[in-house]
């Protein structure tokens, strides 16, 4: 395996415009700063470094994992074997064209929300405060205050599994909640996506924007470890009430626990191992489940080397 880990290394550090790393930690790349180590860690800083390392991931058989911001998943303490390849900032530049912005993958969706409100473009205010890259975004269909990314996106370009350059557009993208063509396509990468608005007052969207951090900052954890939303929203209910109900709000286990501001996040209070996170998942779906029979569906997303589900409820 050694040797194997150092050819890749050396194959892959004779790409332009990519940076190697062997046995790096990945847990400051997460916003639950837990998990394992990457085998390769790599970090390509153009739009060509990242297609070569596609293409050759495909041609010598090695697995890919692309990792943003890191906002939404949990990494195995294990971590992630073969490569793994993080986009977020090199590859997030946002151009404007009209009522359209272009952006990169890895621009960030505070970015792509600020540079829209000082152009006096607006629909993207939903996503000011929700952390992670437009690339994840779109991945999950992320949303917020009855907005989401499938209101937005005309057009996506992407490597689809091949490495080849593919292009979506409109209702290709299959977006439902929390859904997309790239959640069902976890090979394709996406590269760059076009996202429509409308002219508006900019004081008008700053307004908006102000008035939806301060809902945020009154009810969300902001200032700690978590990644987002831990739960889909059950039809016709709140994960938030229902973990609630369960008696499940301020939870703790070990290192980690359940929000006492609002009880649909997660938290690693410090220094909790990602399997450590995933049994407090595992307690809370538990309890919910033998009080209203409804089983809650994780929004976040395991990445990495598990020897089973940690979400799981026996």
């Amino acid at each position: 395996m050694t040797d194997k880990l150092s050819f890749a290394c050396e194959r892959l550090r004779g790409i332009s415009g990519l940076k190697v790393h062997k046995n790096q930690s990945l847990a400051a790349w997460t916003s639950f700063k837990a998990g394992g180590p990457a085998d390769l860690l790599v970090l390509p800083s153009t739009r060509d470094s990242l297609i070569e390392l596609k293409k050759t991931c495909v041609s010598e058989g090695w697995p890919l994992t692309i990792i943003g911001r890191g906002s939404n998943i949990l990494i195995s303490d294990q971590g992630i074997r073969g490569i793994t390849a993080i986009l977020s900032p090199a590859l997030g530049s946002i151009r404007s064209c009209d009522q359209t912005l272009i952006c990169e993958a890895g621009a960030s969706l505070y970015e792509i929300a600020a540079r829209a409100a000082r152009l006096g473009l607006s629909g993207f205010e939903f996503a000011c405060g929700i952390p992670g890259s437009v690339g994840g975004a779109i991945l999950m269909n992320a949303g917020a205050f009855e907005g989401s990314m499938a209101d937005l996106v005309l057009r996506t370009s992407y490597l689809d599994s091949d490495g080849e350059l593919a292009e979506l557009t409109g209702d290709q993208h299959d977006f439902s909640y929390r859904h997309s063509f790239f959640s069902e396509n976890p090979q394709a990468i996406i590269l760059e996506t076009e996202i429509q608005l409308k002219q508006e007052p900019a004081t008008l969207i700053y307004d908006r924007m102000a008035d939806f951090a301060r809902r945020r900052y009154q009810k969300q954890p902001l200032a700690s470890l978590t990644a987002g939303s831990a739960f889909r929203r059950p039809e016709g209910h709140y994960a938030g009430k229902l973990i609630s109900e369960a008696g499940m709000k301020g939870y703790t286990r070990g290192r980690a626990g359940v929000s006492d501001l609002h009880a649909g996040f997660i938290v690693n209070h410090g220094g909790a191992t990602a399997r450590e996170i995933g049994q407090v998942f595992a307690d809370v779906r538990r309890a919910v489940y033998e009080r209203e029979g409804i089983l809650l569906e994780p929004e976040v997303r395991l990445v990495g080397e598990w020897e089973d589900d940690p979400f799981t409820i026996g």
